[in-house]
């Protein structure tokens, strides 16, 4: 049941697409123990809602590097 309510978010059909809550109700689908090929994005951060997201993100520590007001990029700092 979790799967088609995914495939029809991440498709389109009956709704607007929605890749947050399809990868939510795939990840619903694998611990009822359904499994399938080529899902692997559903695990990546940035499709994570809600409270799990801000919680992820408020542990995080800047990194030097992004921090700064350019970004190296080859190996050359880029700031205006």
């Amino acid at each position: 049941m979790f799967s088609e309510t995914a495939w029809c978010y991440l498709n389109g059909v009956g709704t607007k697409k929605n890749l947050k809550k399809s990868a939510r109700y795939y990840r619903m689908a694998e611990k009822q123990g359904v499994k399938s090929v080529g899902l692997s994005w559903i695990w990546k951060e940035k499709y994570d809602e809600g409270e799990d997201r801000r919680k992820s993100e408020a542990g995080k520590i800047p990194d030097k590097e992004t921090s700064k007001k350019g970004k190296k990029v080859f190996g050359r700092n880029n700031s205006a």
